[in-house]
């Protein structure tokens, strides 16, 4: 059966397979389901060679040289399109499918527009099908909407899908469909948030900064809510950090243990949140980025304290960073060893 181009079968069947292995690798169960699916991770527990080369134009491939299977993608893409491409090419394997090359097309076309389908051969449907379910599952959606306190409403603001994209480890474009999908949306909110540029909401979060290209950097809005939450991050991004602090009190967040470990802190300052109340709390405004020596996977947490009373009450808030290198060419690693230095 076919329904505007799109093959309904071909859909099931990648649906089906995406979500099968993530049930098998365990990724919607327990710690890993409120977290972004580990994709590169996952193609590497199917024991399938993951290199990353500076291909152009094309996106990635899956190769089968001697019945040997192997992915490779390109370095010269932002980590969301990465992601998604590689998302695609483990399709390709998980549902046996002949090698195949793909160029930046797998990224502009949508199950839900025919001229994009229709010409399409099953393999190539079934794979973006695998890609979208795997990347962005509902369940991932729903779960990530229940951290934040994000309902539908704040959904329709493009700057809040792009935090869930970032968390989700999906393009903007992406989100945009799943959150359609997922019935978040409608396809016309849909329509008018597709109008906004990620590099315009990058720069709407830091706008004292100017930011020479914002290709291969995305802007992380981190708050209270984002408590445990696993930052996969680019060498370059940027962390805008709002904390409620309770000066009035005496308490102040010290962020010495994130300097110490190699983030730099780029700008630090408190904005009033009620205006003329005495002892009322602040809201602490960090901007961060790695360092020129850059932090090491960990969990990182900063403390609000009384400097004259440090074991007085203190509030915690941690995260659990994970620098991700795809802009150097090499074979993959499990997470937190840089792809070029694979031994």
């Amino acid at each position: 059966m076919s329904r505007g181009g799109v093959s309904r079968d071909a859909v099931l069947k990648g649906m089906r397979a995406a979500l099968k292995l993530q049930r098998d690798l365990g990724l919607d169960r327990g710690e890993a389901r409120g977290h972004r699916v580990d994709v590169f991770g996952a193609i590497y527990r199917e024991n399938v060679p993951l290199r990353f080369c500076p291909l152009e134009p094309l996106m990635g491939a899956y190769m089968r040289p001697d019945g040997n299977p192997g992915i490779i993608l390109t370095t010269r893409r932002p980590l969301g399109q990465q992601r998604f491409t590689a998302a695609h090419e483990l399709g390709h394997h998980i549902m046996n499918h002949d090698p195949h090359a793909d160029d930046d097309s797998i990224l502009r076309r949508a199950p839900d527009q025919m001229r994009d389908y229709m010409c399409l051969p099953p393999a190539e449907q079934e794979a973006d099908a695998f890609a979208s379910y795997f990347l962005v599952p509902d369940w991932l959606i729903t779960e990530i909407m229940r951290r934040q306190g994000w309902t539908a409403q704040q959904l329709q603001d493009p700057g809040t899908v792009y935090q869930m994209a970032l968390r989700m480890g999906a393009s903007y474009r992406a989100t945009l469909f799943a959150l359609v999908r997922n019935r978040v949306i409608a396809t016309g909110v849909r329509t008018q948030l597709a109008k906004a540029q990620p590099a315009t909401l990058k720069r709407a979060l830091v706008p004292d900064d100017s930011l020479s290209s914002t290709r291969d950097v995305d802007v992380w809005h981190l708050t209270e809510r984002d408590e445990g939450t696993v930052i996969e991050a680019g060498r370059d991004d940027l962390f805008v950090v709002r904390l409620r602090e309770d000066s009035g009190a005496g308490y102040l967040w010290s962020f010495d243990e994130l300097e110490a470990a190699g983030f730099a802190i780029l700008k630090d300052g408190r904005e009033k949140i009620t205006e003329g109340t005495v002892g009322a709390p602040t809201m602490r405004h960090v901007l961060a980025r790695a360092g020129d020596v850059a932090p090491s996977h960990g969990t990182y947490t900063v403390w609000e304290r009384r400097p004259w009373a440090p074991e007085d009450d203190p509030k915690r808030w941690s995260f659990d960073y994970c620098p991700v290198f795809t802009h150097a060419s090499g074979l993959f690693r499990p997470r937190g060893e840089p792809v070029g230095n694979a031994q």
